[in-house]
């Protein structure tokens, strides 16, 4: 019995991390590709004023 329990608590600490990291890495890349939007719409409302 105990040794089903330490499995248990061990597969789970393993999903969390792995969940963790996951979620990590999603929202590293969800703050690159909104600063990247923001900048591409920075850069046309200069080009926009320019050309006005």
């Amino acid at each position: 019995m105990m040794l089903l329990t330490l499995h248990i608590v061990a597969i789970s600490a393993v999903i969390g991390i792995t969940a963790n990291f996951a979620y990590a890495l999603g929202k590293k890349d969800g703050l690159r590709i909104a600063r990247n939007e923001q900048d591409g719409n920075q850069q046309k409302e200069l080009f926009a004023k320019k050309n006005s």
